[in-house]
């Protein structure tokens, strides 16, 4: 919204000179020589002309003219002074591997679909102004929704995302271009992509850390989720995702790299950016301001010069 403020607001305690001015000018005017005449007499019938219910106006304009010029120095301003709120949105793309290593068992009798389907589902239904977009990605990548706030059609292609069939692999350089794609048009002041996966990348079309660098060229962050599949034996588990591969990617636009070993992890994780993304988003403020400040002296110096005008022209008292 339009805001207002003083720059220099100390200034304005000059105006607390303004009442010893305005004694000052109007003793000056009670002291000044009156005009010499022989006598009254012929003079004291004559009506008085408007140069002479003028003429006690001067001290006013000059006062007036000093008054801008005190505010003129506290420099007043204008323009977005308010903070941007959660009203405004945030345009948010999930990047969803659906690659067949995310049928595989995760926790609590469900697979990593399941357990991802339930946490994006969530999420996109928790939402309220942001738009979401959902595009999904095995050895290649589909847009399955643009940018839209129709939250129940985003959160029922989430579950419906199980049934595509790509060709298999995961693609994760792909799905990041394919994603921030879908964000090249958006103009909102945060845009985002949340990328879960459960494997490395082997695609060939485009690598992971070169598509990040284009994300980063548009200002797009990305957060990367592992979904962690650990070993029951920890001398021969390895981790099924490229944890420093994952890492870089969101280093490079900004965002942070999660894993997620359990689906309450999963969920966390969601939550945590949810409220990352929003703190960021509250805190950045426009700091440019329009200044007033030279209106104002430009007033002060017409006034100045119309009341010299007036003075020494028009109302200008006989030797």
């Amino acid at each position: 919204m339009d805001g207002f403020r003083f720059a220099s607001p100390y200034a304005l305690l000059l105006l607390l000179a303004a009442p010893v001015l305005a004694a000052y000018l109007w003793r000056a005017r009670r002291d000044a020589a009156p005009v010499r005449v022989g006598a009254l007499g012929a003079a004291a019938g004559a009506r008085r002309t408007w140069r002479v219910h003028t003429e006690p106006l001067l001290p006013i304009v000059r006062l007036l003219a000093a008054t801008l010029l005190i505010f003129a120095l506290a420099r007043p301003q204008r323009g977005e002074a308010a903070s941007r709120t959660q009203g405004e949105g945030i345009d948010i793309v999930l990047g969803f591997d659906i690659s067949s290593s995310m049928t595989q068992p995760f926790a609590r009798g469900k697979t990593r679909m399941q357990a991802a389907q339930d946490v994006l589902s969530q999420f996109v239904t928790a939402r309220t102004n942001d738009r979401v977009g959902l595009v999904v990605f095995q050895g290649a990548s589909l847009t399955l929704s643009p940018l839209t706030t129709d939250y129940r059609a985003i959160a029922q292609a989430v579950q419906d995302a199980g049934r595509i069939h790509l060709e298999d692999g995961t693609a994760i350089g792909t799905a990041i271009g394919q994603s921030v794609n879908v964000l090249r048009s958006s103009n909102a002041a945060s845009r985002i992509l949340i990328l879960l996966t459960d494997g490395e990348n082997n695609g060939t079309t485009i690598e992971p850390l070169a598509a990040a660098r284009i994300a980063q060229t548009l200002g797009v962050r990305v957060y990367t989720v592992g979904v962690v599949s650990l070993g029951t034996n920890p001398g021969f588990s390895r981790l099924n995702v490229d944890e420093a591969s994952l890492k870089e990617i969101a280093s490079v636009t900004g965002g942070a790299y999660n894993r997620a070993e359990d689906p309450q992890a999963l969920q966390d994780i969601y939550a945590n950016i949810d409220r990352l993304e929003k703190s960021r988003f509250e805190d950045q403020r426009f700091t440019r301001y329009d200044e007033l400040a030279p209106y104002l002296l430009a007033a002060a110096a017409a006034l100045v010069a119309f009341e010299i005008a007036l003075r020494y022209g028009l109302l200008r008292r006989a030797a």
